[in-house]
């Protein structure tokens, strides 16, 4: 009989604590749900890597919103002499560089800690945390694998429909676009330099790029703040949920099914 629930034929033995558990009270991986509950609350929760994520991000966000600005001016005036405009648009990339590998490392230890807890709550993401943040790492799988993975996260967090309505698509998009553009402004660079100066053109050509790809580091950085809020409101309510399992009767549709 289930020890939890003693009029209850059990359906299993507890992999973990040997204790015999009834189809309400089995959980993954032949767990019981007492079980369960004390492995999903061992993982510490990410609720304070999610905000610190969402401040670096913001950050982040900022300074590439004043680095559009700086290159919208060079662009601007592109013909006249910004030299002086040409320097302060360098600082400001420079400062931009800074925050969005902060928000990078922000981001990667907030997945890390959400991979490990759905992974401890039988949400098996079929990798390990410190492999679900080394894909971001890893040149050409980079440009695909991230975005599964966050996908996949969401599809177990709230399911396909709550995934679908998410903007990780255009989130992902603007990643690989502002990624493209920054290797197509190190090629007119180098031409540049090739050359022995910027020319007109040359110096438009790089402005404009400059512009386009500040935009989508910002439409990166804000849909990203919106993806980690999301998923952190569901992560939270699972913990709250699993908090509330301890001493909690048996299903009703279960009790109704043994009766």
């Amino acid at each position: 009989m289930c020890a939890q629930h003693p009029g209850r034929d059990a359906v299993l033995t507890c992999a973990r604590c040997g204790r015999y558990a009834c189809s309400g009270c089995e959980r993954a991986e032949g767990r019981c749900r007492e079980c369960a509950q004390q492995a999903a609350l061992a993982v510490p929760d990410s609720r304070a890597r999610a905000r610190r994520a969402v401040r670096f991000l913001q950050v982040a966000a900022g300074m590439d919103l004043l680095a559009l600005f700086s290159y919208a001016i060079l662009f601007a005036g592109a013909g006249d002499d910004t030299s002086l405009w040409e320097d302060g648009a360098n600082s400001v990339v420079f400062l931009s560089l800074f925050s969005s590998l902060a928000a990078q490392v922000g981001l990667l230890m907030w997945f890390h800690r959400l991979v490990r807890q759905l992974n401890a709550q039988g949400a098996d993401m079929g990798v390990t945390p410190s492999m679900a943040v080394w894909w971001w790492l890893i040149p050409f799988a980079n440009w695909v694998k991230p975005f599964q993975l966050m996908k996949d996260a969401a599809e177990r967090l709230g399911g396909a429909h709550f995934a679908a309505a998410l903007p990780i698509s255009l989130w992902w998009g603007a990643n690989i676009l502002a990624r493209l553009l920054d290797q197509v402004g190190r090629q007119v660079a180098k031409a540049g330099v090739k050359a022995g100066a910027f020319d007109s053109v040359d110096g438009t050509s790089s402005h404009l790029i400059g512009i386009i790809s500040s935009l989508c580091l910002v439409a990166t950085a804000l849909f990203c703040v919106q993806i980690i809020r999301a998923l952190q409101e569901r992560m939270d309510q699972r913990r709250e949920g699993y908090e509330a399992v301890d001493g909690a009767p048996a299903p009703v549709e279960d009790v109704a099914e043994a009766a």
